[in-house]
């Protein structure tokens, strides 16, 4: 259940039941700070002519030349269409190209071209200037401190998702038992 807190109705105000001032607070910057880093990345690098997915997919293709279209989604966890979606629109650029597996024809392995390596260089570089620019202004300690709340708050949220998981798996083998 949502309730409004005083000050206004926007998302930023929504207090969630059940849920303290403090951690709804912070979960309401946490928001925030992903909405402004979203906004920076599909300009800066849309100024480069990428997406944020397609910097990621890029440099994940830098370092596993060859890897297969499925593990691309596995690493990147976005659904195969959309990666599938996200290759043609590369491949369209002359970033990359797609060849079937020379034993498995099932599968279809990404291929960086020499057009997708310069991308991805320059692009590295806008990341790295963008990093600079936000993260790198914070006082080391102050970095060093983040970097673990987030690590925290990283293992609480793959927590979250393992056991998601496996009440998932569960309710599928209620399911459909094993004959």
């Amino acid at each position: 259940m949502v309730s409004q807190t005083a000050g206004g109705c926007g998302v930023s105000q929504v207090q969630l039941e059940g849920v303290d001032e403090l951690s709804s607070r912070v979960f309401r910057s946490f928001l925030n700070t992903l909405r402004l880093h979203r906004r920076v990345m599909v300009r800066t690098l849309g100024g480069q002519g990428a997406h944020p997915g397609q910097a990621f997919c890029l440099r994940l293709l830098s370092a596993n030349d060859g890897i297969t279209q499925r593990d691309i989604a596995d690493e990147l966890h976005l659904s195969r269409p959309t990666v599938s979606k996200m290759l043609q629109a590369m491949e369209k650029a002359g970033a990359v190209e797609r060849r079937p597996d020379e034993n498995d024809q099932r599968l279809t392995r990404v291929y960086v071209t020499d057009v997708g390596r310069r991308l991805e260089k320059k692009l590295r570089a806008v990341s790295a200037g963008y990093i600079m620019e936000t993260i790198g202004t914070l006082p080391e300690q102050d970095r060093r401190e983040l970097g673990r709340l987030l690590d925290d708050l990283s293992a609480g949220i793959s927590r979250a998702l393992a056991a998601r998981d496996a009440e998932a798996g569960a309710a599928a083998t209620v399911r459909h038992p094993a004959s």
